[in-house]
Formats: structure tokens, sequence, C-alpha cells
């Protein structure tokens, strides 16, 4: 694949939309996207901070809370950018989600259509907590699988509460606007 596909593929699809981040969801994992621009701003001070950071093969990046992969894909466009290939550049790069579907994406975003190197991306990129995780990141096993598992089935339940919580304001919303047909205002 050519340097342009894997930039198109990396950085221009947007993979944002591909969830639903409702309020609810949001409030409750913390989510905060960071943009293009504030990631090139912090990777160019990198950069100029030290200027072998994305040509050197063995320099490593961990994105703690890498979401769908905002950072982690453009360390990948400037690492191959910079001579290193697509294999050298994926096994230097690690990434830890609390979100199972963050965690697909982000990998999907990395791998570049590369599903012959998709080993790499699930042993680099985990659905774990950030903050109680041990960052020791061994190939996918038996339990690995069943905590991924796990977690999108604690996923689908936060999405079920999700909707729960929207069908039950916009019948409230629906109570108001009748109440208020019927007596003019809303009495307090």
């Amino acid at each position: 694949m050519s340097l342009d596909k894997i930039i198109d593929h990396a950085r221009h699809r947007n993979y944002l939309d591909e969830i639903d981040r409702e309020k609810l969801r949001v409030k409750s994992t913390g989510e905060v996207f960071t943009s293009l621009e504030v990631i090139t701003k912090k990777l160019d001070d990198l950069e100029k901070y030290d200027p072998t950071i994305f040509s050197d093969p063995t320099k490593t990046f961990l994105e703690p809370s890498v979401g769908d992969g905002n950072f982690l894909s453009e360390i990948l466009i400037r690492k191959i950018k910079n001579g290193i290939n697509l294999i050298t550049a994926l096994s230097t790069i690690y990434g830890v989600d609390i979100m199972q579907d963050n965690v697909d994406l982000c990998r999907e975003r990395l791998l570049c259509g590369h599903e012959d190197l998709r080993h790499i991306v699930e042993q680099n990129i985990q659905c774990r907590n950030g903050l109680k995780f041990g960052y020791n990141f061994k190939p996918m096993g038996v339990a690995r699988r069943k905590t991924e598992e796990q977690a999108r089935f604690r996923q689908q339940r936060l999405k079920i509460k999700q909707e729960k919580q929207t069908k039950l304001e916009a019948l409230k919303k629906k109570k108001e606007a009748h109440q208020k047909k019927l007596f003019g205002a809303t009495l307090d």
C-alpha cells in the first residue's frame, strides 16, 4: 500500500462517526477526542525536542487512552514518512483504551487494510483500564479474548441504558408538552 493510501486510511476516514457517543457514554467514560491540529502541534514539539523520534525504528510510543487512534495514526504516518516500514512502525506503537469499540476502531485504523498484520495490533492495542493495566503487551490468549468479550458485553449494556434514558427523556418532554397544551402552562 502506498504512503498516500495509508495516510488517507489513517487520517481521513471518519472513525468518530462509527460510534454513537451519547451524553451518558461520554459522562461515564470521560471520552474526549483530540483534534488533528492539536496532535500535529504536539508531535511537532516532540520532533523539535528529539529530531530522531520518528526516524529511529527502536523508539516506541504508548497512548494510555488511545480512543480510536487519533494520536497513534499520526505517529504511524510520521514513522512511515521517515522511512520505517509498516511492520516495524506498527510493532513500536502501543495503546490502551477502556472501551472495546474504540480499541476495535483503532486497530482497523492502524492496519490500513493489511489483515496479515492483525496479530501485531491485537497484541499492541488492548482493551484495558489504563489506570490499572500493568502494560505488559503479550499476544492475545484465551483469557484476553474473554476479557474483550466481556468488554463488548458491558458496552452493549451501556448502549441499552443510554437508549432507555433517551426514551425516558422523550416521554418526559411529551408529557410536559401535553400538560402545557391542557393547562396552558406547566404548574410547579
